[in-house]
């Protein structure tokens, strides 16, 4: 839950999410949960109507409120602006994470009988994080680095709020975005610029995991030898010079495809005169087309 389509479609090779207590890989393959006990989501409901105070529930990939407020919305909307109200979504899904919306702030405590299960993250203002005591972002990504075989010491990680202290004591190098809590920048090793500024891309390019600008090994199609291919549109015939040595997967797909007669029909989505077509949206979904490995594959320039 949470994953806006802009970060999916860069197709990360893992999904940490809900503070760590739920990650995916690329493939959708659970790599690690960590419900919530449904007496515990239960009695917490019971002390927040008790405290006078509305709620939140997140499963897997989706999340519901207790009600909607003016005070709810000031703090969701920036993040979650179109969560639906149902407060019994616990019946029907597994919850990993919860939310408070008050205004008690740091003086609102969990009462004894859920202190040593669940925790409290001050997030917002007016709203918490409800996580399982042992979980965190930390945790997180902590199951991920052992998933790979790697050392905490060989990980970046990037932060802007109060919950992201434990992943910053984790890692080997934090780093605080440029409109960050004060003690998220104290704890940081950079402090990078904003978002809109690509933060990201500055403080890898500070560290030297990137150039800032990118060069790309060119291929002189007029000296190099391949097969030819011809393209019937339309608009007449286009014929491209195919790089089996350069691109293997990539021409072995094309190939494959065309003998198929996956591309009879298929629309160029975009043209832009004397310069480019571009023909793999087939769909119009923004998802790309299929390949003959059964997935996406990485590029090959």
């Amino acid at each position: 839950f949470g994953v806006v389509p802009e970060i999916r479609d860069l197709k990360p090779d893992f999904f940490v999410t809900l503070n760590g207590a739920y990650i995916e890989d690329k493939k959708g393959q659970v790599i690690y949960q960590h419900q919530i006990e449904k007496s515990d989501v239960e009695e917490y409901i019971s002390w927040a109507k008790q405290e006078g105070i509305e709620y939140g529930l997140v499963g897997s990939h989706d999340a519901k409120l207790s009600t909607r407020t003016d005070m709810m919305s000031e703090a969701i909307n920036p993040i979650y602006p179109d969560l639906d109200v149902d407060p019994d979504f616990h019946e029907k899904e597994d919850i990993y994470q919860m939310w408070t919306f008050e205004d008690k702030g740091d003086d609102l405590h969990l009462p004894d009988s859920l202190s040593d299960k669940l925790r409290m993250v001050r997030w917002h203002q007016h709203s918490s994080d409800i996580v399982p005591i042992s979980g965190s972002k930390a945790t997180g990504v902590e199951k991920v680095v052992e998933h790979l075989g790697l050392k905490p010491e060989k990980v970046m990680v990037f932060g802007d709020g109060l919950n992201d202290l434990e992943l910053f004591d984790y890692a080997g190098i934090s780093v605080a975005m440029g409109i960050s809590h004060d003690k998220i920048k104290e704890k940081a090793d950079y402090i990078t610029k904003t978002l809109e500024e690509d933060g990201i891309f500055d403080a890898l390019e500070v560290f030297g995991m990137v150039e800032k600008e990118l060069h790309f090994p060119q291929v002189d199609i007029e000296t190099v030898e391949g097969p030819l291919a011809t393209i019937k549109t339309n608009h007449g015939d286009l014929r491209i010079k195919l790089f089996p040595e350069h691109a293997p997967k990539t021409v072995a797909n094309f190939v494959s495809l065309s003998k198929d007669g996956y591309y009879d029909g298929v629309i160029f989505h975009r043209i832009i005169k004397d310069f480019m077509i571009q023909g793999g949206d087939p769909t119009g979904t923004g998802m790309g087309g299929e390949s003959i490995y059964g997935e996406s594959f990485e590029d090959e320039f």
